[in-house]
């Protein structure tokens, strides 16, 4: 929501270079995402074509672990849905506020994904349209009621769909989430939650479904992912209070090897760990991405910069725009089930450019079609009115209390 002009996020002040830091893991993200998407088929389980990528590769270790590029995504959106709130840019204090934050917030997620849910019942249902289980499929994608199905979950046309609900529930939620935090406080909601949600995940994979193994809903729906956000909306918290406090931001730059090591081993706990402690890696992953996310914003070893380069954060700019439509495209250009691994990696250049092409213009038109000023949506602001624009918010900022800030 804060970074519904992401050319903002480049100027004005130092606040704005750590936005661009979090642009930048959502560049990250999408990648990793993209990635896991376009190798599954070699590193599966159970690939469709043993035997021609080496799984003990690091090719194949890093794509094998891209989705959780989603999680990332999680605490991200925690983040940047907190940070206007938590910055008492914007505020929800009673029932009345919940409207304006559903409509804005349906404004920014809606169109885009009724847009590709339409495409996506048109070129890939497995149902004739028109038909019963069609129109079943249309009407849990449009409601967004299909992540509370088992076999629904990954929504067969387009099975990446799944996280778009997560994000949509668990904005249904935020404004009450806003509620709670003021009266019981962000740690203790956090502790609530990790709980709530590891006895849901607990639960789903307790629960036998035909065909599938577990039940989806409690594992990696709303019920099993709601902390991941508000580990986002933790990060944002102590990232604010870093702000005013050199001594707190050198501190929370120390997170960075620590988090990096938690995220290890949460991957190694997942593929090696006994089940109790496998099933939860999530948890201990997305603890570890949240220090690491504080450690950057706070300036850790100045790896901000890496997450500012200006591809990058083009990248994490769009990447709702490319998420939403990169398994249509990867369907068409490069079938998973009859694609080997030399047609694969030949059609992906294509294949990107494709994408991001298409991305460019939903991003421009669909996500931001009210925007005029163009340029600053893709970060290509004149980089002299940038810097004049930041003198002028940085005289302004001096002039008024601190506590302004």
């Amino acid at each position: 929501m804060s970074l519904q002009s992401p050319g903002s996020t480049i100027i004005a002040d130092s606040r704005a270079q750590k936005i661009g830091a979090v642009n930048g893991f959502r560049g990250l993200a999408i990648l990793m995402v993209i990635l896991f998407h376009l190798l599954v088929p070699f590193t599966s389980s159970a690939p469709a074509f043993p035997g021609e990528l080496d799984p003990n590769g690091l090719l194949a270790i890093v794509a094998k672990h891209g989705f959780l590029g989603v999680n990332i995504f999680f605490v991200l959106s925690g983040f940047v849905l907190y940070l206007p709130y938590r910055t008492k840019k914007r505020a929800i204090d009673r029932l009345a506020d919940f409207p304006h934050f559903y409509w804005h917030r349906a404004a920014r997620l809606l169109p885009l994904y009724y847009t590709v849910v339409l495409v996506t019942v048109a070129l890939h249902a497995k149902s004739p349209a028109g038909s019963h289980a069609w129109y079943l499929e249309l009407g849990g994608l449009l409601s967004t009621l299909f992540i509370f199905v088992p076999h629904g979950f990954m929504p067969p046309s387009n099975p990446v769909l799944w996280s778009v609900g997560v994000e949509i529930w668990f904005s249904l939620l935020f404004p009450m989430l806003i509620l709670l935090i003021a009266r019981f406080g962000l740690g203790r909601l956090l502790l609530l939650s990790v709980v709530i949600c590891s006895a849901f995940v607990v639960a789903g994979h307790l629960i036998a479904v035909d065909r599938i193994g577990m039940f989806r809903p409690f594992v990696g729906g709303i019920f099993g992912s709601c902390y991941q956000f508000i580990f986002g909306m933790l990060v944002c918290d102590l990232y604010v209070k870093s702000r005013d406090s050199v001594s707190l931001r050198r501190f929370q730059s120390r997170g960075l090897l620590p988090g990096l090591l938690l995220m290890i081993a949460a991957i190694y706990l997942k593929d090696n760990g006994p089940w109790a402690v496998s099933i939860l890696y999530a948890t201990i992953f997305c603890a570890g991405f949240s220090m690491v996310l504080l450690a950057v914003l706070c300036g850790a070893w100045s790896a901000n910069r890496l997450f500012e380069v200006w591809p990058i954060q083009v990248v994490g700019c769009m990447c709702y725009s490319i998420y939403a439509w990169h398994s249509i495209i990867m369907v068409e250009m490069i079938p998973p089930d009859t694609s080997p691994l030399q047609d694969t990696l030949r059609l992906s250049f294509p294949y990107l450019a494709i994408t991001i092409l298409l991305s460019a213009l939903s991003y421009r038109y669909i996500e931001f079609g009210h925007q005029r000023d163009w340029r600053s949506l893709f970060l290509l602001r004149n980089s002299n009115s940038d810097e004049l624009a930041g003198a002028g918010v940085s005289r302004r900022a001096e002039s008024k209390p601190a506590a302004s800030s």
